[in-house]
């Protein structure tokens, strides 16, 4: 009788072995990011997990620079509720629909995309890749301009997005401050 209660008890105990270590939240791993990252500081989180047909949308910290002044970014961490999470796999395709996201967006934002290129690659400290990017020239209603960056990878089985906007500039002070800033944040949630 002892042999089949043993079997029972490692059945149940083997999924659980098997579960990730970290089942944390999207909601509770943004809330780890640093108040401070690479001169931005952290302004918002929002949990759209809770929003009404919120599930697999994650959540997500907006950050703004430090010393005031224009510019935001916003890191979202989400899985769109894959069977088994984000994957390698699954990373182009959600590449696809952050670009268009991004273009649907115009007419609700008032901008229209002038131009799209490959942007910078993130990489964490160790020289790994974090988070490939694109760049978008955007030219809004009343003349303003924006530079506009969208990074994607993966962490966890949860795909990061980053998102910076700011004024059209230098596209190498631009480029060098999307580095900074994608690699500490990428580096933090992980």
């Amino acid at each position: 009788m002892t042999r089949p209660l043993v079997a029972l008890a490692l059945l149940i105990a083997l999924p659980a072995a098997q579960a990730p270590k970290d089942a944390a939240t999207p909601l509770q791993r943004i809330a780890t990011l640093p108040a401070e990252a690479a001169g931005w500081r952290r302004a918002s989180v929002t949990d759209f997990e809770a929003r009404p047909n919120g599930a697999g949308l994650g959540a997500a910290a907006e950050y703004r620079p430090s010393p005031g002044g224009p510019g935001v970014a916003t890191l979202y961490l989400y899985d769109r509720s894959l069977p088994g999470g984000a994957t390698a796999e699954s990373l182009a395709a959600e590449f696809t629909q952050a670009v268009r996201e991004v273009e649907m967006l115009g007419p609700m934002r008032r901008y229209r995309i002038e131009s799209r290129q490959p942007g910078p690659v993130i990489t964490l400290s160790s020289g790994a890749e974090a988070m490939r990017c694109e760049e978008f020239s955007l030219a809004f209603d009343g003349g303003s301009r924006s530079d506009s960056y969208l990074c994607l990878g993966l962490s966890r089985r949860a795909f990061v997005k980053l998102r910076v906007s700011l004024p059209s500039v230098v596209p190498a002070v631009e480029a060098q401050q999307l580095r900074m800033l994608g690699g500490e944040l990428a580096a933090a949630i992980r």
